[in-house]
């Protein structure tokens, strides 16, 4: 009997044991095995810092970014200053591997000669895609949510999103096509949002129509005054700071508001444009939802009066 119940015991630890491991793949078909939570996460982008505050507590962060505590580009300066160590937006190999990380998650965009070299240290390292739409971001949640140990919390974000969105939904979604309003979107290097951008996306789900998207605009391209003027957008949308140029967002808006071969286009005559955070415009993370619903309200405010 008492050799039954010491086997059991043995037993029921093991299997202790095997529930604290798992597996996940990235985007890129890598297989990263865990023997338990990682306790000491690097991220490589601001989105990513954005999701992983939501994620786990600040003390699994082994060091924060410059970046998320500076209030003019981060969504997350509050949470991010929980997090003892700071370190610029953009380290080498070296000094991530000097912190000692268990999980390093990194986006496509940093080269692959770097996320090699991360990788022939024998750090673990995720790699996740650029997103470019909702299903995209909301994908990257749950992977990355799984890869953290978090996946029930990575779900109700999720199920937290979808409820913003469906509120978004309940309003513009009966809205027709032609009575969208359209929206050209400006940076410091002038009108932006090509059909396959991630902004493309937030502006379509929040009820307006992308005017860069409807004139042709390419990525990497730049929109002609003479698209603009034929495109005629209601409303203009502008930065309130610039995280990729330095320069003055203000004197921005100035100088297309008074471009005298603008006068002609609707949202230039009637003086009609949002400012929203530059996060906002390509956010890669949760905040994905309240950048649509943002957008939404300030695109249609006399249908969220009672919200």
């Amino acid at each position: 009997m008492m050799i039954f119940t010491g086997c059991g015991m043995q037993s029921r630890i093991d299997d202790n044991k095997s529930n604290d491991a798992y597996s996940v793949v990235d985007d890129y078909g890598n297989v990263l095995q865990f023997d338990a939570k990682p306790k000491r996460i690097y991220a490589g982008t601001l989105s990513i810092e954005e999701l992983l505050v939501d994620l786990v507590s600040a003390d699994r962060f082994v060091a924060i970014s410059e970046d998320a505590l500076d209030g003019n580009i981060s969504l997350i300066k509050e949470q991010a200053t929980h997090v003892k160590k700071v370190v610029p937006g953009y380290i080498g190999v070296e000094a991530i591997l000097a912190l000692k990380p268990d999980l390093v998650i990194v986006q496509e965009n940093r080269n692959k000669e770097f996320i090699d070299a991360l990788k022939d240290t024998g750090l673990k390292v995720m790699v996740t895609k650029v997103p470019t739409n909702l299903d995209m971001v909301q994908k990257r949640i749950e992977i990355i949510a799984k890869a953290v140990g978090e996946e029930e919390r990575g779900k109700q974000i999720v199920k937290d999103m979808n409820k913003k969105l469906a509120l978004v939904q309940s309003k513009v979604g009966k809205l027709p096509e032609e009575k969208r309003k359209i929206a050209l979107a400006y940076s410091l290097m002038g009108a932006f949002g090509s059909k396959n951008g991630l902004f493309h996306d937030i502006c379509v789900r929040s009820g307006l129509r992308n005017g860069a998207a409807l004139a042709g605009l390419e990525r990497g391209e730049h929109l002609s005054k003479e698209k603009i003027v034929s495109t005629n957008p209601d409303i203009l949308i502008f930065p309130q700071y610039s995280a990729t140029k330095k320069g003055d967002v203000n004197k921005l808006r100035e100088d297309v508001l008074s471009d005298e071969s603008l006068q002609t286009v609707k949202a230039v005559k009637n003086k009609n444009y949002i400012i929203i955070a530059d996060r906002y415009r390509y956010s890669a993370s949760q905040h994905m939802a309240d950048a649509i619903l943002l957008l939404s309200k300030q695109a249609y405010p006399e249908l969220y009066v009672n919200d």
